[in-house]
């Protein structure tokens, strides 16, 4: 990021852009404290999943006139993300990127045990899974299940994913109720119960670090990331994987997606000129999506993935062609609750070997209510 501001400013002598880091721990905090001192930087970066958390507070301006007046390219950013920085029909951030959850693989253990080619089923992932397991001792699947440092978030985005190769939506069209408790929530939820409880392929108790560092290390054939990982695994030495978007584990292609937006704060004066400053910068990283794919994510801008410099990167354009099936988080004010309190109810039922019927009546239940408290 850094290194684009740089070349932002080297490219604009008539802007200025500064960046001031905060570590991810206390960055929300700090954010909203700013946010409601209208004393916030004139542009920020917020997860899409946290932007509609916001957008009714009235904090971010909208952007629809702006973008207007500086005919901004809107044609050529991938259709879901652009939709979902949307809030009762106004556009309050760009997508900066896609960070879809994709698989990771180890090609020499698939290869020890006979796997010539990358599972598409959820069928074929068991039986690669139980062949690496047996033939070379491994880890068949390293898909973390357990809260320590970072939240079990895996299995809700896993869980998201498999409802949607059902064609199931975690939420309804209105998104007013849950909508996961029935036959594709059954197989979802009981995929990955079975992968700890009957073919036994994760480890029961794994959390987000060691299923990291099971794959890094050479531990584990499959291993279930967002493309954030790409940049580590890459500079592990002796580590020969491939990527590959999610494959349609239930049945047509789908996978959950975040992204990084970038938003223009309300501030306590309004000044024309720096909003076209402001757009001007968010505009600009965007179309050059090239240099943030050195981190592992998926442009946001079409035109971008023709650049000779994005198609050199290895493995992004690998998982690239999952931004045409990634979807993102429900556009609901709700979210963060909803996300936090989900992860924790199947990180309840996977460790548990919860009766999938009895886990999916609960976490209804509770995930309405906490929809119809907002």
């Amino acid at each position: 990021f850094d290194a684009m501001v740089a070349e932002f400013n080297r490219t604009h002598t008539d802007i200025v852009a500064k960046t001031d880091t905060v570590k991810f721990d206390n960055y929300y905090t700090k954010l909203t404290t700013a946010l409601s001192a209208n004393s916030a930087p004139d542009v920020v970066v917020v997860h899409q999943s946290n932007l509609l958390g916001y957008a009714p507070k009235g904090v971010f301006m909208p952007l629809d006139d702006l973008l207007a007046k500086m005919n901004a390219p809107l044609s050529d950013f991938v259709a879901a993300p652009l939709e979902a920085t949307k809030y009762e029909g106004k556009t309050y951030a760009l997508p900066l990127d896609i960070h879809a959850l994709i698989m990771f693989y180890n090609k020499d253990l698939l290869a020890k045990a006979g796997i010539t080619t990358v599972p598409q089923t959820y069928e074929e992932l068991i039986a690669a899974a139980n062949a690496v397991q047996a033939k070379t001792g491994a880890m068949g699947i390293a898909a973390d299940n357990t809260t320590a440092t970072y939240k079990a978030y895996t299995l809700t985005r896993l869980f998201m994913s498999f409802l949607k190769q059902q064609g199931v939506d975690l939420l309804t069209a209105d998104n007013k109720k849950a909508n996961f408790n029935n036959a594709a929530g059954e197989k979802a939820l009981k995929g990955l119960i079975d992968m700890v409880h009957v073919s036994k392929t994760t480890p029961a108790g794994l959390d987000y670090d060691g299923a990291v560092n099971a794959f890094k290390l050479g531990k584990a054939a499959i291993h279930f990331n967002g493309v954030w990982a790409t940049g580590g695994f890459e500079k592990q030495a002796g580590l020969n994987f491939g990527a590959v978007g999610l494959p349609p584990l239930m049945g047509v292609p789908a996978t959950w997606s975040g992204s990084h937006t970038l938003a223009i704060p309300v501030q306590k004066t309004s000044d024309p000129a720096k909003l076209e400053a402001a757009m001007t910068f968010i505009l600009w990283m965007t179309e050059h999506g090239e240099m943030w794919a050195k981190a592992g994510h998926i442009p946001t801008r079409k035109s971008v993935y023709e650049k000779p410099e994005f198609q050199a990167l290895a493995y992004r354009k690998d998982y690239a062609a999952s931004a045409a099936y990634a979807f993102p988080s429900p556009a609901i004010a709700a979210w963060q609750e909803i996300y936090s309190t989900i992860s924790d109810m199947l990180e309840f039922a996977v460790a548990s070997n919860q009766n999938v019927k009895i886990a999916l009546g609960e976490m209804e239940k509770k995930i309405n209510s906490i929809i119809a408290s907002y």
